[in-house]
């Protein structure tokens, strides 16, 4: 293989030399973009194979350091994208090919190898005889040259292998081997949750509904000003752009390329259409009715409603003859009339059946061009014509315009064009399936699910609801901004469970790359997509082109069948004897022929060739002139009714081809179709996945500050508690001091029928005692304790009513009030801690607070009983908490 050409001025050079080291260095992102600048620069020169090369080389290596097979496919696609341009990477190209052959088991692939091998094979240059230091210099050549030859050779014989094998039996590639299928986990479904977010799920737990509801309410102003914390300047650039944006645009989603042009779009067919004008994504003909059309809607649609039962023919004949106003009067939905008479003929009616299948799934793949419908609609022209209706007729009768006229035909005109439409390719091997899954790997993580919208003063960023009850929620690809009050979008949003929590930890479904320019972006798939885009771009253009050689082969035939039919008009004028055999004038027109004209005349005598050797396929070229008009020449005595049956023959061969390339081109439109749909997926962007780097670090700070508050609070509040225990403690003693020693004096305290009441006090114990003591109780124990405590102080506060004092009436009354409601709280605590021990109070308590619960009962109740459901109560300081909630309500 020849060497490509290099740069010459000094700045490609540069370029070219930074590109090469950045991507030894393992940033192949800025290299291809160096290089991807570099192409669109000078896309008009000529002289930019070197820059293609390298494109190429690059994806090859990407291609082979990929983990993900679809991923591998898409880069070597790309690759032999960029070496498919010029003849001299055609060893090249032919090793890509035979890799994506060997990758899907493709016999497209291998063929498309075998035809650039031997293209490369054939090239090669000849030997040079030795002696001098030139020549020493072409030993070298040569074995380089033999090495080549070698490896052609080598690609050539494995690819015929393949082809001859996919004739017996479908070829297996390396997608089909037995790897064990890929599997994309998160890292968060895979690892349990780190250690410091345990307590979060607790603390979420235990949060009011109101609360929840309003942590998804982000203020602006403070996401800016956390952002001004932890980012430098460019993050900070980066979150003003994305808020302008979402203000002006009203959607976190738009579509750029990622070439130097870097327009923005604000839909997927705006970018489509720029990748299509601009960066040579489509391939169309100049000239609009040289381009392919596929079949409008209307005729789909007659398709797939037609009964496809068979006509009675001779009856209908009879009809349309005889009563063609009633004919004329036939109502027809959607192209079929149930007013024509049908025949049982099963064989008949199979074959309809045959044809209407096939039909449909050419509709459905969007493969059926419009000439094939044509040539089918001109067999009923035909068979009805030999039955004397007039083509006036059919028009009257609307046949003309419905595929119900195929229901005329009988069996072996039947089979003639289900033979025919058997010929047409359906399927192409080419990998576009698997590119779209690259695509999708690539994609899936970043796409978003949650929708972020704004209230209307766009000071609030309002979280997704859905988050509040579950994070499995449906991905959101439209991005579209609403705007709503936060108070009635949130106001019956149910709060449950504790998923938010494992969203605001997983850190996979965020970007970790802010705020980086949006062009390098998957640019590394990006740019091998847009060559496998193009790549298939000249494909269409070669199929194109050999369509335009096969009409103008169909022209030459059809001069080489007017010069006959000249001279049966010659004929007319003259003697037998005189007469001209259509071989023998063929003959001598091409004898005339200049060989200065001879490229413009070549088809011509390609075709007078086919037709007297009665060819059995079309013929585009010839090897040397001279032997071509000798093998003219030795059939000049061939018969006329031979010459005309294979003029007939040859262009009946000719307008199938051109009806099977077309297909064949709305096939590969097809392919085209897809790459590019898959291409401007990747030229998306959501702002989400910057802002969501952004956001989850934010909430989660103030998750925790507001538990750590929580904490503290509560901390502070068992402080004041345990306090003001102590204090009532000692006030109720210094009292009890007090009536014990006028209880001396009064000979009522002489009888001893009452125990000392600091006995029967349970504040007297220590708290770190009465805790054990707490929980060793059983319920029973524990509920008969209570009961013996309120009997005793309510006895004890009926006695110290009658009992004299020397405290006025209303000191002894707020004492007394003072020692029942201590008492009353220790009974609650106590029965409180009975009922957690209770395991079929925690099953009953399950089902009525899953579905909002603040409509059952008080806030400071259900927090308590939300906490004993989901046994969170049982971690340190939450009892204590919701003791002093229930307390104060």
């Amino acid at each position: 293989m020849e060497s490509t050409a290099f740069p010459k001025d000094a700045e490609s050079v540069k370029l070219l030399a930074k590109a090469k080291e950045l991507f030894a260095n393992g940033d192949h992102i800025k290299a291809l973009e160096i290089i991807e600048d570099m192409i669109l620069v000078n896309k008009e020169e000529n002289n930019i194979q070197f820059l293609h090369t390298e494109q190429g080389y690059m994806l090859t290596k990407l291609s082979e350091k990929a983990e993900n097979l679809d991923v591998d496919f898409a880069f070597m696609l790309g690759a032999v994208g960029c070496f498919s341009e010029y003849e001299k990477l055609s060893l090249l190209c032919a090793h890509g090919f035979h890799t994506l052959a060997h990758h899907i088991g493709s016999v497209m692939y291998y063929k498309k190898c075998l035809k650039k091998a031997k293209q490369c094979l054939s090239v090669s240059n000849p030997n040079e005889d030795s002696g001098s230091s030139v020549n020493q210099m072409g030993l070298r050549r040569k074995t380089l040259m033999n090495e080549t030859d070698k490896d052609l050779e080598t690609l050539i014989k494995n690819s015929v292998t393949a082809i001859a094998v996919s004739k017996i039996g479908k070829l297996k590639g390396l997608q089909e081997e037995d790897f064990e299928p890929e599997v994309l986990r998160s890292k968060s479904s895979s690892e349990p949750l780190k250690n410091e977010f345990k307590g979060l799920r607790s603390f979420w737990l235990g949060l009011d509904v109101k609360v929840k509801r309003d942590f998804m309410k982000v203020s602006i102003a403070k996401l800016i000003s956390f952002v001004k914390g932890v980012h430098h300047r460019p993050g900070r650039d980066a979150l003003k752009q994305i808020l302008d944006s979402a203000r002006e645009d009203r959607k976190w989603t738009f579509w750029m390329c990622r070439t130097k042009c870097l327009k923005k779009f604000s839909s997927a067919e705006e970018c489509k259409k720029h990748l299509e004008q601009e960066h040579a994504a489509d391939f169309k003909p100049l000239k609009e009715e040289d381009r392919i059309k596929r079949i409008g809607k209307d005729w789909v649609r007659k398709i797939l409603v037609g009964g496809w039962e068979p006509v009675d023919t001779a009856a209908a004949v009879e009809m349309i003859r005889y009563r063609l106003a009633d004919v004329k009067a036939f109502s027809y939905k959607h192209g079929w009339s149930k007013e024509w008479p049908l025949a049982a003929d099963d064989e008949r009616s199979k074959l309809l059946k045959e044809i209407k299948n096939l039909l449909v799934m050419f509709c459905d793949l969007r493969i059926l061009p419009c000439s094939v419908r044509d040539c089918m609609m001109s067999y009923p022209v035909r068979h009805l014509g030999k039955l004397e209706v007039s083509e006036q007729s059919l028009i009257d009768s609307h046949l003309g315009e419905t595929p119900q006229s195929i229901c005329f035909l009988e069996c072996h005109e039947l089979n003639q064009i289900i033979d025919f439409l058997k010929c047409i390719r359906y399927e192409r091997d080419d990998g576009k399936d698997i590119v779209c899954r690259a695509v999708d790997s690539i994609l899936g993580s970043t796409r978003v699910k949650e929708k972020i919208d704004f209230d209307p003063q766009f000071s609030f960023l309002l979280l997704d609801r859905r988050l509040l009850k579950t994070s499995n929620v449906q991905f959101d690809d439209e991005g579209t901004i609403n705007v709503f009050d936060p108070n009635v979008h949130f106001a019956k949003a149910p709060a449950q469970g504790d998923d938010i929590i494992s969203w605001l930890t997983d850190y996979n479904s965020v970007d970790k790359t802010f705020p980086r320019p949006i062009r390098e972006h998957n640019l590394d798939i990006w740019v091998a997509v847009l060559r496998a885009v193009q790549f298939t771009c000249r494909t269409l253009e070669t199929k194109y082109a050999k369509k335009v050689q096969v009409l103008d082969y169909f022209s030459a035939l059809t001069v080489v069948e007017y010069l006959c039919m000249s001279e049966d008009e010659r004929r007319k004028n003259l003697q037998e004897d005189q007469w001209n055999s259509y071989a023998s004038l063929l003959c001598d027109i091409c004898e005339k022929i200049d060989p200065e004209y001879f490229l413009t005349t070549k088809l011509f005598v390609c075709a007078v060739r086919d037709v007297l050797e009665e060819a059995s396929d079309l013929t585009f070229d010839f090897p040397d002139f001279e032997d071509c008009l000798n093998l003219i020449c030795e059939r000049k005595s061939l018969g006329d009714d031979i010459v005309l049956k294979s003029i007939s023959f040859l262009k009946t061969l000719t307008n199938t081809k051109i009806m099977l390339i077309e297909s064949k081109i709305l096939l590969v439109d097809n392919s085209r179709i897809s790459l590019l749909n898959n291409l401007t997926r990747l030229s998306s962007f959501d702002n989400r996945t910057y802002i969501l780097q952004l956001l989850k670090p934010f909430l989660l700070n103030e998750i925790v500050n507001m538990e750590s508050k929580a904490k503290s609070d509560a901390a502070e509040a068992d402080l004041l508690l345990e306090e003001e225990k102590k204090s009532q403690s000692k006030k109720k003693k210094d009292k009890s001091k007090k009536r014990t020693s006028t209880s001396m004096s009064s000979p009522l305290y002489k009888t001893g029928e009452h125990k000392p009441s600091s006995n029967l006090e349970p504040e007297s114990t220590s708290p770190s005692l009465r805790k054990v003591e707490e929980d060793s109780m059983e319920p029973d124990d524990t509920l008969s304790s209570e009961r013996g405590r309120l009997e005793i102080s309510s006895n004890t506060v009926n006695q110290d009513k009658v009992m004299p004092r020397e405290d006025s009436q209303s000191d002894h009354l707020e004492s007394a009030l003072g020692e029942a409601a201590t008492r009353y709280n220790s009974a609650l605590d106590m029965t409180l801690k009975a009922l957690l021990k209770i395991q079929i109070l925690k099953e009953d308590l399950m089902q009525p607070f899953q579905d909002h619960p603040e409509e059952h009962v008080p806030p400071a109740l259900r927090n308590f009983f939300t906490a004993f459901v989901s046994d969170v109560i049982n971690n340190e300081g939450v009892y204590s908490c919701l003791l002093s909630d229930l307390l104060a309500s």
